[in-house]
């Protein structure tokens, strides 16, 4: 992530900021890391990722089981991020960051509470509001490619497939940004990062050579959920992946949003 210079938003006092992130970043690498959504595909990469690095986290699920092997690294715990008090028992002064990646549940019984506006919108922006009270330095957010584009063949697509899923996810990205364009908010060296992976799939990860980052939303391709994870986690210490929003996605994949259905559509099928 660092390799590339991401376009950051501009603000008075942003460089003296930039120091101090850093010195931030140190401190909060000894407090656990929260990844919401911990049980999902990106999530639980997140969380692999993490121990990998031999940086504590917390797996926040649903349910508070956790999928995933255990390890001293690793805490589990019961969140719900469409229950502001469930965030809000997660998001406190000792949490080093926030990986969101929590989707809507595919449980019949719970769609009515854990829809796509619930957890992508709602969800994230009560999850940002915690994060810029509680002062936590980063919160990653797992988005979408195409999400930014209503017109593609990309977002068109998802939205219909997955209940309105990519116009809740614009929709929360919007109001993330806009609440950490606060006024008075860059000296507290608080931000974040929007991730927007093309289509996922489940293989190991490629490494970083392999992968392309672009802004525009203007191409995607396909990623393995590994590498998306990786770069969610990388950007939590990189001074160029504050306060921005990018696309990734195999370099060898990518094509314009029109085109990138039938890449994705012959890969998984």
């Amino acid at each position: 992530v660092s390799a590339l210079q991401l376009t950051r938003r501009a603000l008075p006092g942003a460089a003296a900021a930039a120091t101090a992130i850093g010195t931030q970043n140190a401190l909060a690498a000894a407090k656990p890391v929260l990844v919401l959504g911990a049980n999902g595909g990106t999530g639980l990469e997140c969380v692999k990722y993490l121990q990998k690095k031999g940086r504590p986290c917390v797996a926040a699920t649903r349910t508070g089981e956790f999928v995933g092997d255990a390890s001293k690294l690793v805490t589990v715990a019961k969140g719900d991020v469409t229950d502001a008090a469930s965030l809000a028992s997660l998001i406190t002064e000792q949490t080093g960051a926030v990986i969101f990646a929590a989707s809507a549940s595919r449980q019949a019984d719970a769609k009515k509470t854990s829809n796509a506006k619930a957890v992508d919108n709602v969800g994230l922006v009560n999850c940002a509001k915690l994060c810029i009270e509680k002062s936590v330095p980063r919160l990653v957010v797992v988005s979408s490619g195409g999400v930014s584009k209503p017109s593609s063949a990309v977002y068109i697509f998802l939205n219909l497939a997955a209940n309105g899923i990519m116009d809740a996810k614009i929709a929360g990205e919007d109001a993330v940004r806009k609440l950490y364009a606060a006024p008075g908010l860059a000296e507290k060296n608080v931000g974040y990062t929007v991730v927007r992976p093309g289509g996922l799939l489940r293989d190991p990860g490629l490494g970083v050579s392999a992968v392309e980052l672009n802004q525009g939303d203007t191409k995607s391709g396909r990623i393995n959920r590994a590498d998306v994870a990786a770069i969610c986690i990388e950007s939590l210490d990189s001074k160029a992946a504050f306060d921005t929003t990018f696309e990734c996605y195999y370099a060898d994949t990518a094509k314009g949003l029109d085109d990138v259905m039938k890449s994705s559509a012959a890969a998984v099928g």
